[in-house]
């Protein structure tokens, strides 16, 4: 996935659909080319992206080498909008929620979908969701790709 250490900062898009074969290979050159220029306060930033399923664009940094400034998460986020402008994709709807069924496909719905698979117990608190909330690349094995009982997504079961 990343190739950065554990405690390295990650951020985590996630695309409102999935993203066709040339899309993909288009966000990654983008992001190649963004990333080979990615600085704050003129300082390099060491940092590596991936791009998992067709939906998610991971990016990192490694913050003990050169801290991220807000001006360059800034320019990320910038940038991360401007290719979903280009590909009528959003990354940043944050009401979109990407979870497996039992064969492991993903699914993206939207809350109030998602609650009413609740409800109907067709989501469980042994459902594989997508936490995009996560903070570090070591979370991304073991906290990212994870069971609803144990990411926010428990607080939605709870309040059903």
């Amino acid at each position: 996935m990343l190739e950065l250490e554990a405690d390295a900062r990650v951020w985590i898009f996630q695309s409102d659909r999935l993203l066709k074969e040339g899309e993909v290979e288009r966000v990654h050159s983008e992001m190649k080319r963004f990333m080979q220029n990615w600085a704050a306060h003129g300082n390099e930033l060491y940092g590596d992206f991936s791009i998992e399923n067709g939906l998610f664009l991971i990016v990192g940094a490694d913050e003990k080498k050169a801290p991220p400034s807000g001006c360059s998460i800034d320019a990320l986020t910038h940038k991360i909008k401007e290719i979903g402008k280009r590909l009528d994709v959003d990354f940043f709807n944050r009401l979109i929620i990407a979870y497996e069924d039992p064969s492991t496909d993903i699914h993206l719905v939207n809350m109030e979908t998602f609650k009413a698979l609740i409800r109907r117990s067709e989501i469980t608190e042994e459902t594989t969701v997508y936490n995009n909330l996560i903070d570090t690349v070591g979370d991304l094995e073991d906290k990212w790709r994870t069971k609803v009982g144990r990411s926010w997504h428990k607080n939605l079961i709870e309040v059903l």
